[in-house]
């Protein structure tokens, strides 16, 4: 209830007459339902930390396969935040130029001008890159391919299907979770 109260103190700040169709819609507002901006950081360690217990290959693609989707949805939603922030004194919408910027610096950021809810991002840093080439071949062409590469598991599963040709799965993995979290860092200062 606490933060309904601040939501009707602030749009009061901000001038912004309530409705009756307003408060209708924000008392029907279940704010404790919305996740944190920072949730998908932590869904990438969640996952992360279970394949890296996993030694069942078709577990182990799964949980890797919900890595990259939550990793993807990462760098999504943050170039969506950027796009759409908002000014503390006027609450008018603006973009975080600072966040774009850092964003900017890792994936490839669009909006496209006739749809501006319509953020989309690719890879632009190398981890970023590949990471996006993992996901889409996962996603929209074939199940992502994991071989043994060493009795020791699952630090022996490795991306690819060409032996020697692998991509060691938990090296990459951990290496893209440390970008998030770096990532993350640096946007938390333009908030």
């Amino acid at each position: 209830m606490r933060r309904k109260t601040l939501i009707k103190s602030a749009c009061t700040m901000m001038s912004t007459k309530l409705t009756s169709e307003f408060e209708d819609w924000l008392n029907l507002l279940d704010i404790n339902a919305i996740a944190d901006v920072s949730d998908k950081v932590a869904e990438c360690e969640y996952f992360l930390s279970l394949a890296a217990q996993e030694k069942d290959k078709d577990k182990f693609r799964w949980l890797i396969s919900a890595f990259f989707g939550a990793a993807y949805s990462f760098f999504e939603i943050q170039a969506l935040r950027a796009f759409h922030d908002h000014n503390p004194q006027t609450g008018e919408r603006i973009e975080n130029d600072e966040a774009l910027a850092t964003l900017r610096r890792y994936v490839h950021v669009v909006q496209k001008q006739n749809r501006p809810n319509f953020v989309k991002t690719s890879g632009q840093h190398d981890v970023t890159k590949l990471l996006y080439e993992f996901r889409k071949e996962n996603t929209h062409h074939y199940t992502l391919s994991i071989m043994i590469s060493s009795q020791e598991l699952p630090e022996g599963f490795q991306f690819g299907n060409l032996s020697g040709k692998g991509v060691p799965a938990l090296s990459f993995c951990r290496e893209a979770m440390l970008l998030i979290q770096e990532v993350e860092r640096e946007l938390q200062q333009h908030y």
